[in-house]
């Protein structure tokens, strides 16, 4: 059968450039267009489309001057028929952006990764755009097991970013402890990541940026043997309440080792796991700062930490994503002085008290999508 069309064309309006749109003749005229049978016949995607377009009796053919072009098998760039006529009306087909491999020193501690941003690729690069590196395995010494990771750039900052002129970077693991890492790029170091790490210009150079990650003091954490060691419980009330308590604080005092406690949520689930931090050692030796920590950036929260026996008590607002070098900074911390009366229970363990007071900023994604998710989790069940 052929397919055919007895209605009109509607007349190019003027000052349009004129195609010629006509009736075509079955699959027999795309194959005398291809120059065989088999380009009808083919399964792949693009020429199902051509074959859709014949099914419907009219196809647009491309402007005169085109047609003049001949498509040889040796075209270069494509291999197909219907690839050779797009390049013919002027597709442009870009070599595949090559990710360079992550190099390890030789002690297996840092992890560098090379990008190449020459001007075409980073013209082409919008806000939001990430590049990712390959996954690599951050491995501690003296240990065969390891962490999977990959890195995540954004050359133009990522959605959270407060400007473009801005890279956001970030490390990625399988891990489900936070890792005693420092992030660098360019000459720029911060322990984490961060969206709004540094400036792009000041980290570009030669056409490239430089990245690596290290494993602070040498090691990973061990984690899953201290997670072992310390002997904690966390309570939670209501969204707004938690209770961290310390069986063993004055040993974990003593070994001067960063210590997490389990995660919870305050105000709704979907502002993700939080946890505190106990730090000893800081801000001076006889001390130790507990940090209030949520993972969602550009979040605050205005909370408030309290010791046990009540005697040291702070409140402040606890930022997403920040490090603990910028919560020292800026003095979003609650401070205990390890040598007070009365700062450890009668069986040597430590309490502290975190309060949720106000939900002062969150991503308005988040925002606009909690009152949408408790309207339908009070509908009745389906019958």
């Amino acid at each position: 059968r052929t397919a055919r069309t007895d209605r009109p064309l509607a007349r190019p309006s003027k000052g349009t450039q004129r195609h010629s749109m006509r009736p075509v003749q079955g699959a027999t005229t795309l194959a005398k267009r291809f120059g065989s049978s088999r380009a009808v016949a083919s399964t792949s995607a693009p020429q199902r489309l051509c074959a859709a377009a014949v099914a419907n009796g009219l196809r647009r053919e491309a402007p005169e001057h085109v047609h003049r072009r001949r498509f040889s098998a040796t075209s270069t760039g494509v291999g197909t028929r219907l690839g050779q006529y797009l390049e013919a009306c002027g597709a442009n087909w870009g070599d595949a952006v090559e990710v360079q491999d992550i190099v390890a020193s030789q002690d297996g501690q840092t992890f560098a990764w090379q990008v190449d941003l020459p001007p075409e690729r980073l013209a082409t690069i919008r806000p939001g755009d990430p590049i990712e590196s390959r996954p690599f395995e951050l491995m501690s010494s003296g240990s065969s097991q390891g962490v999977r990771a990959r890195f995540q750039l954004f050359p133009k900052g990522d959605s959270n970013a407060s400007d473009p002129s801005h890279c956001s970077l970030w490390l990625s693991t399988d891990s489900r402890e936070r890792l005693p890492i420092r992030l660098r790029l360019a000459s720029t170091e911060r322990e984490g990541g961060a969206s709004d790490f540094c400036r792009l210009e000041d980290a570009l150079s030669n056409g490239s940026l430089q990245v690596s990650v290290s494993l602070k003091d040498g090691r990973l954490a061990d984690a899953s043997t201290d997670v072992q060691k310390v002997q904690q419980s966390l309570q939670l009330t209501d969204l707004k309440f938690a209770e961290w308590r310390l069986f063993n604080a004055q040993e974990l005092f003593r070994a001067g080792k960063l210590v997490s406690s389990p995660p919870f949520r305050f105000h709704h689930v979907l502002l993700g796991d939080m946890y505190l931090e106990f730090q000893p050692g800081a801000p001076h030796p006889e001390h130790c700062a507990v940090f209030f920590r949520c993972r969602i950036p550009t979040m605050r929260l205005r909370v408030k930490l309290e010791e046990g026996s009540g005697s040291f008590s702070k409140t402040f607002e606890a930022v997403g994503r920040a490090s603990g070098e910028d919560d020292l900074k800026q003095g979003r911390f609650l401070p205990v002085n390890m040598d007070a009366p009365n700062v450890f229970e009668s069986d040597g363990s430590l309490i502290v008290r975190a309060a949720l007071e106000e939900v002062v900023t969150i991503p308005a994604a988040l925002r606009d999508m909690i009152p949408r998710l408790d309207e339908r989790a009070s509908w009745p069940k389906r019958l």
